[in-house]
Parts: structure tokens; C-alpha cells; sequence
């Protein structure tokens, strides 16, 4: 028995008749009644009576419909996921991505990722730069995202990195503070500032970042460290202290903390994605890259990946 002669029987038992089914199944009558006759030897049964109007079903031949109808079911049910699987349009997807990231890059990628393709199940590991290369690594995540450290250097020989997003830093003021600067913040001027920034774990290569920004304007930080950037920008809001951050940081500041562009160049925060190298990206994977990397063609995400 195959699934060819179970959709053969099923068009038979529903035409009720062998010539209808015939012309159904796009086949003629002989090697029809022939696939027919040879499911009942193999089953040893008699599954039709026939007779001049057409055929109908024996008590056997019922109950092999019900399960054939079944069988096929399933069947078709099992190709269709796997070519949606294999073209991408579902499947499984896991992301690891440092905190700061939520508000900032991850929430863009993510509602155009879900935009095209809605039924990929995606599951998230939040942790900071070093737990999310290890993720990688470990192969708990597809992919990585995190801020780079100056430079851009990857997360290891086995690891992968492409660029993202690229961000100025800004100043994050309390609003009475900043009243008192023009358009532009010279980070000199905050120098006598407690300073606040992000726990160095959670924030990975953004930490290197913020202490480089005062260094470059004439300054050595004695940083207090909180736990999250969200904190950060809640207590600047409070008058606690003063920070830098990227400038997407805007996107959470409430009405008592804002952002000022820095008076004096310093380099660009890069936001990444991780990616092992030695592993081949499953469809889905290669749809978020491609997304992410705004790539129209998959044969453009090698080059975009650099080594770590």
C-alpha cells in the first residue's frame, strides 16, 4: 500500500465510480480499476461492489476511507510545514540581545521580522555581552545582539559579527541641568558630575564607549554603576548624576531627563549581530539577517559579516 493508491481509493469511494474518478485523477480506466484491484489483494479484503451504475463501498471499504482520509491529511499537512519551513515563512528562531538593546535597535527588527514573516515561533535570552556571545556559542541563540567595543572587534575566533545600527553618543541631562547648556554639550563641563552609567557586565562593549567619550574630552570618570540603561536615565531624570549614552536613549527619557548632542567628535557606538560561523543560517535565520542587514539577496550576507 502507498499513498498513491490510498488517493486513488479516496477519489473512487468519492465519485463512486471508477470512470468519474478516472477522469478526476487525470488517468484512464484500466490502470485506475488495476491500482484498485491491487489494494484489496494486499489487504485481502474486498474494499467496492461493483455494478453497471458505478461502485459502492463495502463495510471495509468505509472504514478504510475514514482512514485513509486521515493518512492523507497528515500527510499534506507534514509537506506543506516543511516547505514553509524550508522557505523561511516558519520554523523556530532564538535571539539572545543585551538589555539595551530592547528599546533601541531590537524593536525595529523585530516588528519587520513578524511583518513578513508571522509564523516563525521566536524565542529571546536577555543577558549581557559575554552571556550572549556564550549563547551563540553554545548554539541556545541563532543570533547575538549587543554593542560592539571601539573598534568593532568580534566576540572570538568562532563567532561572526555584522553591523547593524551605528549611533553618536549624546549627554543625558537632568532638564534643569540642561537649561543651562546651549545646542551642544562639551562633556568637559560635566566633569565635576557624579556620572552614571550601566553596569560594565550588562553593557559589554557600550561601557568602553562611554568612559572613552569623557576621556577624549579631558576627564577620568569615577562612574556609578547601575544595573540597566533604563535606571541610568531614571535617576539622571532625579538629579542624581549625568551620563552618556547612545542616542537612542531618547526613546526612553521621561519628561525630566533629556538628551544633547556632544560638542566634541567621538566614535560611533556599533550595535551587532552575532552568528556562528561554522553554521550554515536555517531559512528563517537568513530572512532576519537579510532584514536586519537591509540585503536583498542572500548571497550578500557573507560579505557583511566580518571575523571576530
Amino acid at each position: 500500500m502507498d499513498l498513491r493508491q490510498l488517493r486513488y481509493f479516496v477519489a473512487v469511494a468519492e465519485e463512486r465510480s471508477v470512470t468519474r474518478a478516472a477522469a478526476r485523477l487525470h488517468l484512464t480506466q484500466p490502470p485506475l480499476s488495476a491500482q484498485i484491484a491491487r489494494l484489496e489483494h494486499e489487504l485481502g479484503v474486498p474494499l467496492l461492489v461493483r455494478h453497471r451504475r458505478g461502485v459502492d463501498l463495502t463495510e471495509a471499504g468505509r472504514l478504510l476511507v475514514e482512514h485513509a482520509r486521515s493518512v492523507l491529511a497528515d500527510v499534506d499537512a507534514a509537506v506543506e510545514s516543511v516547505r514553509r519551513t524550508g522557505q523561511g515563512r516558519s520554523g523556530r528562531m532564538a535571539l539572545a540581545f543585551v538589555p539595551a538593546t530592547a528599546w533601541s535597535v531590537l524593536p525595529g527588527l523585530l516588528r519587520g521580522f513578524r511583518a513578513v514573516r508571522p509564523e516563525v515561533e521566536l524565542t529571546f535570552l536577555e543577558g549581557g555581552s559575554d552571556a550572549v556571545a556564550e549563547h551563540v556559542r553554545a548554539r541556545r541563540a541563532d543570533l547575538g545582539l549587543l554593542h560592539l567595543p571601539p573598534g568593532g572587534a568580534g566576540a572570538g575566533p568562532d563567532l561572526d559579527v555584522a553591523v547593524v545600527r551605528r549611533e553618536p553618543l549624546v549627554a543625558v541631562l537632568p532638564r534643569e541641568l540642561a537649561a543651562g547648556f546651549g545646542d551642544r554639550v562639551d562633556l568637559a563641563d560635566l566633569a565635576e558630575q557624579p556620572f552614571l552609567m550601566p553596569s560594565r557586565e550588562l553593557a559589554g562593549g557600550l561601557a568602553p564607549h562611554l568612559l572613552g567619550a569623557c576621556r577624549l574630552s579631558g576627564f577620568e570618570p569615577a562612574p556609578r554603576e547601575v544595573e540597566l540603561v533604563a535606571t541610568v536615565v531614571a535617576l539622571v531624570g532625579a538629579g542624581v548624576g549625568v551620563s552618556v549614552l547612545p542616542a537612542s536613549v531618547a526613546a526612553v527619557c521621561g519628561p525630566d531627563a533629556v538628551t544633547r548632542p556632544l560638542a566634541r567628535h567621538v566614535p560611533v557606538v556599533e550595535t551587532g549581530l552575532l552568528r556562528r560561523r561554522t553554521d550554515p543560517p536555517t531559512p528563517a535565520v537568513q530572512r532576519f539577517l537579510r532584514l536586519a542587514l537591509d540585503t536583498p539577496e542572500p548571497d550578500a550576507l557573507g560579505p557583511a559579516f566580518a571575523r571576530g
